[in-house]
């Protein structure tokens, strides 16, 4: 007999996750390893949040931008590892718009790794129609901190460099696993119609003190992967 098919899970019980990249010998590749799977367990955090807001279709704002995914960001620096735009996810963005308070949700996701180091960049993106921006943005932030055996390492941050039209949070969170204990930072906005939450993972900072890692250098970075990342909508 064949076996049976497992049973289907209810949309609320699929999160989208980004799988961590494979175990690496050296300490650099058990450093982000250990930390790409964190950063899986954030995005299960960010689609877990529970604090759906109602409202007329007249309390969102038009939607005028979109995310696009390119092979390379920031000047070739990080080359695309992985799209998941492709991958199965309406029951995702069907409960990401209840849960991030949205409408017309589309998700944009996928791991970029260094073209000439060790690393991995992690975009785990949103567009749509978003009613608050703030509360969007703070929230994937302090849920972000929410799954066992990560905690908040660092207070988060506003950001709003010279010439930003929006304010880029940042915060720092800490896994200890495999004998060791690695920070991240994640950087994220939430301009109403975009929004997303963005993971550095550099070994040469996973396994530094929070208090030494450049928020400000790295919520710049951000804008810039932003403005890479927001297209019009024509």
């Amino acid at each position: 007999m064949s076996t049976p098919p497992p049973p289907q899970q209810s949309p609320a019980s699929q999160p989208y996750l980004l799988p961590p990249p494979p175990p690496k010998k050296s300490r650099a590749g058990v450093v982000v390893g250990v930390v790409g799977g964190a950063m899986a367990l954030l995005i299960v955090a960010w689609v877990a949040i529970v604090f759906s807001k109602g409202g007329t279709d007249g309390d969102f704002p038009e939607a005028r931008y979109r995310l696009t995914l390119p092979k390379t960001l920031l000047g070739g620096e990080y080359e695309m590892e992985q799209d998941f735009s492709d991958s199965p996810q309406d029951s995702f963005e069907q409960h990401a718009e209840s849960a991030l308070g949205g409408r017309d949700i589309r998700a944009a996701v996928a791991i970029y790794t260094p073209a000439d180091r060790g690393g991995q960049l992690n975009v785990s993106g949103m567009y749509g129609r978003f009613k608050d921006a703030d509360d969007a943005r703070d929230t994937m932030l302090k849920d972000a901190a929410d799954p066992d055996g990560i905690s908040v390492a660092r207070a988060p941050e506003d950001f709003r460099p010279s010439g930003s039209d929006v304010t880029v949070t940042c915060q720092v969170v800490a896994k200890a696993d495999l004998n060791m204990r690695v920070i991240m930072p994640l950087c994220a906005w939430n301009d109403g119609n975009t929004g997303a939450l963005i993971g550095e993972i550099d070994p040469a900072v996973s396994s530094g003190d929070a208090k030494d890692v450049d928020l400000a250098g790295l919520a710049e970075r951000t804008l810039r992967i932003r403005a890479e990342l927001r297209q019009p909508i024509s």
